[in-house]
């Protein structure tokens, strides 16, 4: 196995980087991972080990980090969906100059799947399979579940907030004032109004029926982040991990999935 460190510019002209996991002898597919919110794709044990793995059966792998995340450049305030889908893009352009021809897997962590989705028709002739985990699918949704769960904490209201009942608890103007307010800050950084702006109204959650048989779909039982009910559809192949939570990387709940999720992108 071989690894190398890759550096390409966005449209933006920050410098974003990744690694490249190759087997030693020549390889026989491609896969490109996909990394959440403000995560990173690099060096985070989902894509790290799953790279390793498929290395050793023959596929190489880009792991890239997005602007303003990881081993990247760039500021994450102005993190855009689209400007993720045109990351995703150049990063395909630049892995396939050295790995062309290649059938491509892509392995996405919750956010990671809309970039994809938004690139979709273009690459569609190119993908092999792919493991979805977590999927954020349903922004629209999603986000005006936080909008509730946060508003409650900020309010000290002691109502619990679940997928079942926040919509009771929505107010849609306060909302939108919400979404193109200035200064947000989320876990790490300052975003600026244009993600919010854009996401509240998607939902990629059909995006993949032509090829739903393509993807293995892995959720945590208890992921609170991403609610397994956010999801508007059922992918055929798919592993509920009993007591999972967002990441699933405890050793507990990784025994349950890592080893059929890379047996399926290999078989």
């Amino acid at each position: 196995m071989q690894t190398k460190l890759i550096e390409f510019k966005n449209k933006c002209g920050e410098t974003l980087r990744g690694i490249i996991t190759a087997p030693d002898k020549k390889p026989r597919a491609a896969a490109v991972f996909l990394q959440g919110f403000e995560r990173n794709a690099t060096v985070e044990k989902k894509s790290k080990m799953t790279a390793g793995e498929l290395a050793e059966r023959g596929i190489v792998s880009l792991r890239y980090d997005a602007a303003g995340c990881g081993l990247s450049d760039g500021d994450f305030s102005k993190f855009t969906l689209n400007g993720r889908a045109r990351e995703l893009s150049k990063a395909l352009e630049v892995f396939q100059k050295e790995f062309g021809g290649l059938k491509i897997n892509f392995v996405a962590h919750s956010l990671g799947m809309c970039p994809l989705a938004l690139v979709l028709n273009e690459i569609k002739p190119l993908i092999n399979k792919m493991v979805f985990i977590a999927p954020a699918l349903n922004q629209k949704d999603l986000m005006r579940f936080y909008f509730v769960r946060d508003s409650m904490k900020e309010e000290k209201r002691q109502a619990k907030i679940t997928w079942d009942n926040y919509k009771q608890y929505l107010d849609e103007g306060k909302f939108l004032q919400d979404c193109a307010r200035a200064g947000k800050m989320v876990r790490e950084n300052y975003i600026n109004p244009d993600y919010f702006m854009e996401a509240k109204d998607f939902d990629f959650s059909h995006n993949f029926d032509e090829i739903k048989e393509k993807v293995l779909h892995v959720h945590g039982e208890f992921d609170l982040s991403v609610p397994l009910e956010s999801l508007n559809v059922k992918f055929p192949n798919r592993i509920i991990v009993k007591g999972g939570d967002h990441d699933l990387e405890r050793p507990d709940f990784w025994g349950q999935w890592f080893s059929q999720a890379v047996e399926f992108l290999t078989e």
